[in-house]
């Protein structure tokens, strides 16, 4: 009897350990799923509108050609 209750409580303490590590994964797994689409529509957007230098460079040639 002597041993069995350390055992209990080394269990009981493990298991709970165990839940908190499972809730973690799931909360951290959770919080990438979620921000992969918005990682990938801003990538996309990114993708789509010009740089500002591109831009300016092509309102700068644009300007060129009108003054010459």
């Amino acid at each position: 009897m002597t041993k069995l209750l350390p055992f209990l409580f080394i269990i009981i303490l493990c298991s709970s350990c165990a839940v908190a590590t499972l809730a973690t994964a799931t909360i951290k797994t959770t919080a990438k799923i979620i921000s992969l689409p918005i990682k990938a529509i801003g990538a996309t957007v990114e993708a789509i509108t010009p740089d500002d230098e591109e831009a300016a460079a092509e309102e700068e040639a644009e300007a060129a050609d009108i003054e010459g």
